[in-house]
């Protein structure tokens, strides 16, 4: 353990011997901001275009349609079948009286339609259920399901989606999986690289420093008193480039990104999400940063520092 003294005396040298060697910690800052820039930004598709696929796959359901004049008991027992069903997340059921009464909300400011209403003798609607899936791709075996023979005589009809919102969504998938591949091969190779300049410009400063070093060595400095200083110059190759990086996002949080979000999911607001909110992406961002420098250092100094 150290004492408040020692701490502060690592603390400060590893300032020190940040300015000290300005230009190699200015670069070792730069390609660190690059892989946190790269990093954030990938960060961000990834999350419109979640956002954006959840939008898309919100407004899909298999609507069934009832013949007129079927027993609500009926109607309950095949909700109740479609909810055993491990395929199905929500089912909803909208009796033909209560559809009437939206039908007629919806279209309250309708002159016309009000009048059509109100001159037939029968409700034109029929009882519906609204089925949602668990996921996309098991809608084709829900319909299957209720293509079953013992359902012919009480379904009229039934739909989902249009071959547009489909398309959509398969676009929306391909683009997603691309982010992933490719996001994560791009920050891999920034990773490495930061690394690689930290590791560097560590082991030159350990190589700067290895009579002070020697010395320490020599009146019995501890393990830890001696890798600190290093720890905390490389630490703030990490806090530097998080601070740049999140100057960087700013206008995009602040004017961009509300405006993409709203046209993408108006329902979702940027600044209530854990995906969007600013301050949990520098964390995050601030994390990734000292977690390569740490790296980095340790391993610079288990191949250069034989303590």
């Amino acid at each position: 353990m150290f004492d408040s003294i020692s701490f502060f005396r690592i603390v400060k040298t590893g300032f020190v011997n940040f300015w000290r060697n300005l230009s190699l910690s200015a670069a070792a800052t730069m390609v660190m901001t690059i892989t946190l820039v790269i990093f954030a930004v990938l960060f961000l598709l990834f999350g419109l275009t979640s956002n954006a696929l959840d939008a898309v796959q919100s407004r899909i359901d298999i609507s069934v349609y009832f013949k007129s004049g079927l027993g609500e008991d009926k109607i309950k027992s095949i909700q109740l079948d479609l909810e055993a069903n491990e395929k199905v997340d929500t089912v909803v059921y909208t009796s033909a009286t209560k559809a009437l009464e939206e039908f007629r909300k919806k279209h309250e400011n309708d002159f016309l339609i009000q009048q059509s209403l109100n001159e037939l003798t029968e409700n034109p609607l029929p009882a519906t259920l609204n089925v949602r899936a668990k996921n996309l791709e098991d809608y084709p075996q829900i319909d299957s399901f209720l293509s079953d023979r013992k359902y012919a005589d009480f379904i009229e009809s039934k739909s989902y989606g249009d071959d547009q919102t489909k398309l959509a969504i398969e676009r929306l998938n391909k683009i997603l999986g691309f982010i992933i591949t490719f996001g994560v091969g791009l920050i891999s190779i920034f990773a490495l690289i930061a690394v690689l300049v930290i590791f560097n410009t560590i082991t030159l400063t350990i190589f700067n420093r290895r009579e002070e070093v020697e010395i320490m060595r020599l009146v019995g400095a501890t393990n830890w008193y001696i890798r600190g200083p290093f720890l905390v110059e490389s630490i703030l190759y990490g806090f530097f480039a998080t601070v740049i990086t999140a100057l960087l996002m700013l206008p995009i949080f602040s004017n961009f990104l509300p405006r993409i979000a709203l046209f993408v999911n108006p329902q979702v607001s940027v600044f209530n999400q854990n995906v969007f909110n600013y301050w949990y992406l520098i964390f995050m961002l601030f994390l990734v940063g000292a977690i390569l420098s740490v790296v980095s250092t340790f391993l610079a100094i288990r191949k250069y520092l034989k303590i």
